[in-house]
Formats: structure tokens, sequence, C-alpha cells
């Protein structure tokens, strides 16, 4: 990012932290009475920080300066732990577990023996369930100053959700002088189970005080093999279709740089939400392999803010919001409380396993987590401007 500027010399309200930035990594208490805290992280230069609950792991806010240099909160949530409290919460900033996306009708077998997990997006199971990890508070540590980084910890015990195995995750959030977020996963259970992590953010890098939908956004996809044909049910049937075979689909080549409003009618399901393929190495670590960068890049050109995601997992949901409910929701303080929220104000890039893997026989090695083994992966978000 060209000439860095400091987050103090924002004309945006940056409450309930504007001190906490001269340190970077504080913490606050929003809620005494629920033992909820918010992390604030900042790299040195003050062009990117990042404020993580307790509660879910949730991303609350992300603070990066646009190509003017103003201050823009370009992720979607609340200011307080109430709101992630509300029914219609589409799980704003959360970790997702123990399975993130969806198991065919809540189903699976591991080493004979079937499990039924609850069914709360009929026929599916979707995001771990009833109360899943978004909903836990996790232990935190701070791992480091320089860079920011904090390690979030939740134990899953035995039989929570009808899962099985007591398991224990990790999640590390580091923002870097390079303007990136990293979030590391690693997880280890004491029986046989499955899972599959991912971060649910939605991103609006306009922010939504100028532009509450994500329409205008340009997106090029890089390294994409195609994406899962999903049935009636989103489930996938196991098929990759070409990204090229389905124009909608397909932001590489010719369609780099589309917008997501110019095409997001003619897509199934009238907007994306769609398991995109990078790699078929379904294995449980897949921080061994390469880190695909540029997997997936998006530009606001109003504010000329860019995304960059890089990842080792072998895919990502694209998720364009458009189960977002119609003015429930208004921005943040650091969003000046604009209104309009809906369908289509933020995208998630969801990067996991695919879903349904535990009953796909050539995916299952990449979910089920046996004792003595790690469950590990990697994501990184780069912020930037493009004048």
């Amino acid at each position: 990012m060209a000439n860095p500027l400091p987050f103090h010399g924002s004309s945006v309200s940056l409450h309930p932290f504007p001190s906490l930035l001269t340190m970077p990594v504080t913490k606050i208490s929003l809620s005494s009475e629920a033992g909820v805290d918010q992390y604030t992280l900042i790299n040195e230069q003050k062009t990117l920080a990042v404020m993580v609950l307790n509660y879910g792991g949730t991303i609350t806010h992300i603070l990066t300066p646009d190509k003017t240099g103003h201050i823009r909160d370009v992720v979607l949530g609340f200011d307080n732990y109430e709101g992630y409290l509300h029914s219609a919460n589409p799980f704003f900033g959360a970790l997702v577990g123990r399975y993130a996306n969806r198991i065919g009708l809540g189903k699976f077998t591991i080493d004979g023996e079937e499990y039924q997990v609850p069914i709360n997006n009929a026929p599916n199971a979707l995001h771990g369930g009833i109360k899943g990890f978004d909903k836990k508070i996790w232990d935190v540590e701070v791992v480091s100053e320089s860079p920011a980084a904090i390690r979030l910890t939740y134990v899953s015990e035995d039989g929570e959700e009808g899962y099985p195995g007591k398991l224990t995750t990790h999640v590390t959030y580091t923002v870097t002088n390079a303007n990136e977020l990293e979030v590391e996963y690693e997880s280890v259970t004491d029986k046989s189970t499955v899972l599959n992590l991912t971060n649910h953010t939605y991103f609006n890098l306009a922010g939504v005080e100028l532009d509450p939908k994500i329409l205008d956004t340009e997106v090029t996809m890089n390294g994409v093999k195609g994406f899962l044909e999903v049935d009636n049910n989103c489930l996938p049937t196991g098929q990759v279709i070409p990204v090229a075979d389905v124009n909608p689909m397909d932001f590489t080549g010719s369609n780099a740089g589309k917008t997501i409003g110019s095409r997001v009618n003619d897509v199934q399901g009238g907007g994306y939400d769609h398991p995109y393929v990078l790699h078929d190495t379904f294995i449980l670590d897949t921080t061994g392999l390469p880190l695909q960068k540029d997997v997936f890049v998006a530009h606001a050109p109003q504010t000329g803010i860019t995304l960059s995601m890089a990842t080792t997992e072998p895919g990502f949901q694209f998720y364009t919001g458009k189960g977002i409910a119609e003015n429930v929701f208004t921005g943040k303080k650091s969003q000046n409380n604009a209104p309009g929220i809906g369908p289509f104000s933020g995208f998630c890039l969801e990067t996991s396993r695919n879903p349904d893997a535990p009953n796909h026989e050539n995916w299952r090695p990449s979910v089920l987590l046996t004792p003595g083994e790690q469950y590990k992966g990697k994501t990184v978000y780069t912020f930037g401007v493009k004048l």
C-alpha cells in the first residue's frame, strides 16, 4: 500500500477504540457479565487494524485507508456483543465449526457407526449446528506484539452438537506490516471425528456508509479449477464444472474484473453461494502445500480498496449475502450507523474443505481427523489501494 496513513488522521470516529491504536494488541471488555472481550490488532504503520471478539472468534471490524486516506471499516458486524445474539445474524465475522458449510441430512459414518447431527438448514446440517463454534466463548492469549497476533482456543467436548470426540481447536489471527490478516487453523481430537473450519466475515470494500451494496465490486479469480456442481439442496454432486463452461461463474481471463452486479442475476439462485475449487489434494494438514496467492482479488472502485486472498485450502465458498435480512441491521459507529444493510451488502470468502465431504469417499481424508493427527490450514487476506 503506497503512502500509508496513520489512523489518527481519519475523520471517521473509531469508537470505541481511538486510544487503543497506540499499542499493537489491546483488549477491552464488551460484557463483563457474559465474559465477552474485544481485542484490537494493529500493524506498526497503522494501515490495518482488526478487532476480534472472544465470542465466536468473531471479526467485528477491519479498518484500512482508502485512496483518499479516509479510514474505512470494510466488514459487516456490530459495535456491541448483543448484536451478535440477534436471531437474524447471518454469522457476521464468525469462526465456523465443527463443520462449516453443509452435511447432507446431517448424517455421516465413521468406522461403521452412523452419526446424526442437528438439522438447521433443512434438510441439511449447516455451520456446526444449533450452537456451533460461532456461539462459544474462546480462550485468548497474545502470542506476539510484533507482528500483532492472538491465539484463540476452544475445546469442544465429545458429543457436542452430536459430533464424536473431544476436539481442541486453535485459531491464530495475525496482522502484519504487509497489510495482511493471516488466519491459521489447527485441531486435534481424542476420538475420530469430522470437522471443517472457516471464517465467515462479510466484506464491503466501499464501506456501507458509501455504498450499502457490493454489486459494483470488481472480482478477479486466479488458479481456480472450477466450481462444484450442487443439487437443489445446495449439496455437491461430486462433479467439478470448469468456470469457462458457465459464463456468470467465470471471473478469469477475459472475464477478470467483472462486477458482481453485472452477472449476479444470471447465477443459479440469484446470487453467488457456490464452492469454487482450487486443488484436489485432500489431506488434513494443507499448510505443507503452496500458499496459492491471489486466488480471489476484489476492488471497490468507489474507494480504491482492494482485497487479495491466498490460501492453502482446496476451495472456498463465494457468497454474496443474498440472505442478509433487509433493513434489520445498520452500519457500526465506524460506518456512521449507515442504513440500508440487507441482501448483497457484503460478500464472504469461506476457505475450507468441500461441503458434505464426509459423504464423498475421495474428499473424506481432508475432514476425517483421528487421534494423533492434526487438522491445519491457512488463509491470508491482504488489503491495499488501487489509485
